[in-house]
């Protein structure tokens, strides 16, 4: 009888151990899903048009440490684009002397820049700590895709960056990034 209880006890075990693996493998899928579920309505409330928003990727949800929201490699890439941006606007306004153009979205694309480099700045903001210093997990970072109308009716190409905190609650902080 000692032997059929020892077996029982390791099965028990057994069972509560695989039980306990599966739930957090499955919590953690399930914060994946919600983290971009939360990322589309967060994009769907800042936006000025919500029902002219097209979707075209979703990011993997990627960790967040601190308040280090943008790694060295994305704030290259963000410099890039918004390099583009500026050159674009100087072009389409003949280097700021025609800043009167009709119909050609510059104003709205010139908002949109400028509201970013301003998002950029506070989300990264200049710091004498020691970089290589560990900091706890705080949250995600989901980036949508996405093509919309401004309240002109003015068709534009961006990406929504969302911050959310580690529960999966609500969004920390968000911006948007133009895309030509």
């Amino acid at each position: 009888m000692k032997t059929s209880g020892v077996f029982s006890m390791m099965a028990i075990t057994a069972v509560i151990l695989w039980s306990s693996v599966f739930c957090l493998i499955s919590c953690s899928i399930d914060k994946s899903k919600q983290a971009c579920e939360l990322a589309q309505k967060g994009l769907l409330a800042t936006v000025d048009n919500p029902e002219t928003v097209e979707i075209i990727a979703i990011s993997e949800p990627d960790s967040v440490f601190g308040r280090d929201y943008i790694s060295q490699e994305e704030k290259m890439n963000l410099a890039v684009a918004m390099m583009k941006v500026n050159q674009k606007v100087m072009e389409q306004t003949e280097n700021m002397e025609n800043l009167g153009a009709p119909n050609s979205g510059v104003t709205s694309l010139m908002e949109r820049q400028m509201a970013a480099a301003s998002a950029l700045r506070s989300v990264n903001p200049f710091s004498l700590e020691n970089s290589n210093e560990k900091k706890p997990f705080s949250g995600w970072k989901v980036k949508v895709e996405y093509t919309a109308k401004t309240s002109d009716g003015l068709p534009y190409h961006s990406e929504y960056w969302c911050i959310i905190d580690k529960d999966v609650d609500c969004v920390v902080n968000s911006f948007d990034i133009p895309i030509l």
